[in-house]
């Protein structure tokens, strides 16, 4: 039997969701997508033989004020050619235990939150993820500097901050 809902949720919309339940205060969503065919990465033939089904347990978005977690009933498949292969979805990435919307919402709240320490208290995670992940996100935006600027402009100013009171900047003292 299959839950009807009439709202969409977010990373989830391709999925049939199963059961929903509080446990604890936590809130468990068992989710499984429709059975597709599917391309094998080695041959690249079409296949919808099912090899074999695992449940993966992974942090989602609070729902509803409450920790939320997936159960999502994985598929395998297996292809003529002898490869076995997990389907392609839109929840989680390989080898992660958060699902893209998470990833997607730590990454954004990392860059506007206000330290790493409650960004990451906020998730449910641990600090070294949300470095992590701004490291990730931030990769992009950096370049590589070949030659220092002739002046260099070092000014420290006192600051409140859980690491001590005083800050330090370094900057292009001409620009």
């Amino acid at each position: 039997m299959y839950m009807n809902f009439n709202i969409i949720l977010p990373g989830l919309e391709d999925a049939i969701i199963t059961k929903a339940e509080e446990i604890k205060g936590t809130y468990r969503v068992h989710i499984k997508l429709p059975q597709r065919v599917q391309q094998c990465p080695e041959c690249g033939n079409p296949t919808n033989l099912v090899h074999d089904y695992r449940i993966q347990r992974i942090q989602h978005l609070k729902m509803f004020e409450r920790d939320t977690y997936l159960f999502y009933h994985k598929r395998r498949y297996r292809c003529l050619c002898g490869k076995r292969f997990p389907e392609k979805n839109k929840v989680v990435e390989r080898y992660q235990r958060h699902t893209i919307e998470w990833n997607q919402a730590l990454g954004i709240r990392v860059i506007q939150g206000k330290n790493f320490k409650d960004t990451a208290a906020q998730f449910r995670t641990s600090q070294a993820t949300a470095i992590r992940r701004f490291d990730h996100i931030s990769s992009g935006y950096l370049k590589e500097v070949k030659e220092l600027p002739k002046v260099i402009a070092i000014d420290e100013y006192k600051g409140d901050t859980n690491e001590g009171k005083f800050q330090v900047i370094i900057a292009n003292a001409q620009t």
